[in-house]
């Protein structure tokens, strides 16, 4: 595991840049302060349940997937860009453990990167939404980021793809029905929120249980980590 640190520390200050951290930050920020609004405005109508649908549609459709992309493709996608990801490549030792290197660190950079600003964001919406939306954003992060992580190796333009795929899938046709809604990472970060908050509101039809969110969101992750080694074990790096 020493070699898997010591890589992960090397990747870690090539994805955390100051735009990077600064833009996304932004972004949570731009949302808390509409949360604000929102309660602000609704003061006389019991605004819990619009402030809860906001907490959801804001942080699981837009804030947790985007911030996930822009960190996690730029894990490996970075290296490649500018030529570093041969000097892992040549070492002698397993290719997994590259993988698991860049996997490492795009979490210990996305976790408070997206956790505080979903803190923030329950805390706006009602302390009863706080334990749902951080595990709801936990859950999301560790399937995001296997995801865009493996999609970084495979593309140069994987922000585009994950963008299209966030806006296209995620956002439109997951609403569709129950069962491409299955198809979703939106649908299981909804459903552990769902699932722990204490007021009586539906985020997402029929959400899976949490057992099968925790399941579902290790069998993405072990998937992505064997699709990546695979893949670093295959292709040509120069």
């Amino acid at each position: 595991m020493s070699t898997v640190i010591a890589m992960s520390k090397r990747i870690i200050p090539a994805i955390a840049t100051r735009g990077r951290i600064i833009a996304m930050l932004l972004v949570g920020v731009v949302g808390i302060a509409v949360g604000m609004f929102i309660r602000r405005a609704e003061a006389d109508f019991e605004p819990e349940e619009l402030l809860l649908q906001f907490l959801s549609q804001f942080g699981f459709v837009i804030f947790v997937p985007l911030v996930s992309l822009v960190i996690s493709t730029a894990a490996l996608g970075t290296l490649i860009e500018d030529k570093t990801l041969v000097y892992f490549w040549l070492r002698p030792i397993g290719r997994w453990k590259i993988a698991l290197a860049a996997l490492l660190a795009g979490l210990f950079v996305l976790l408070p990167l997206v956790l505080v600003p979903m803190l923030g964001l329950s805390l706006v919406a009602g302390s009863s939404s706080t334990t749902g939306a951080l595990v709801g954003a936990l859950v999301g992060v560790v399937a995001y980021t296997s995801v865009f992580t493996m999609l970084g190796l495979f593309t140069q333009r994987a922000l585009a793809w994950g963008l299209g795929y966030i806006l296209v899938w995620e956002g439109i046709i997951a609403s569709f029905s129950e069962t491409t809604g299955r198809l979703s990472i939106r649908n299981y970060s909804t459903g552990a929120m769902q699932h722990l908050v204490d007021l009586d509101v539906q985020l997402v039809e029929n959400p899976a249980s949490m057992a099968t969110i925790l399941i579902v969101v290790a069998s993405i992750a072990a998937v992505c980590f064997a699709v990546t080694t695979v893949r670093l074990n295959t292709m040509t790096v120069e």
